[in-house]
């Protein structure tokens, strides 16, 4: 399930503009992007899930750099990583928010989802840079 954790005014506009140049620009953007999250992003998931409890090595390992458009990681994965079979996507919110719904785990409420840290406008201006950067240039062609 797709979490937005930033909201951009005019981002679905600028998405939309690249469809109107090479495939090869949206390629760019993509590679700028996965740099971009695997700098600031992915770091700073790792660190707040180590507040976690006693899951937060197991989300920590499980946070990937996604290839998309916007700088974009996942946390979780169906692997089974714990035992008895569980995956990091079963622990994810239950280990920060407490609730266990219809699990016998002690969860208890850490809020590491809220600790991600202030890398979100340096990315936001290194992301906005490389658009700037990529519209130039093959608007330039």
């Amino acid at each position: 399930m797709p979490v937005t954790e930033l909201y951009v005014d005019g981002i679905n506009d600028v998405l939309r503009a690249f469809k109107a140049l090479p495939k090869a620009a949206s390629q760019e953007l993509r590679a700028a992007s996965m740099e971009i999250a695997g700098r600031y992003m992915a770091p700073a998931w790792r660190e707040a899930a180590g507040y976690a409890g006693p899951w937060g090595d197991v989300l920590a390992d499980s946070v990937k750099v996604k290839r998309d458009r916007v700088p974009a990681v996942s946390i979780g994965g169906n692997k089974k990583v714990l035992s008895g079979g569980g995956t990091a996507t079963m622990v994810r919110y239950p280990s920060s928010s407490g609730n266990a719904r219809q699990s016998f785990a002690p969860f208890e409420q850490t809020d590491w989802l809220r600790r991600t840290g202030g890398y979100r406008q340096a990315a936001i201006q290194e992301w906005g840079r490389a658009v700037d950067r990529i519209v130039s240039k093959w608007d330039s062609l």
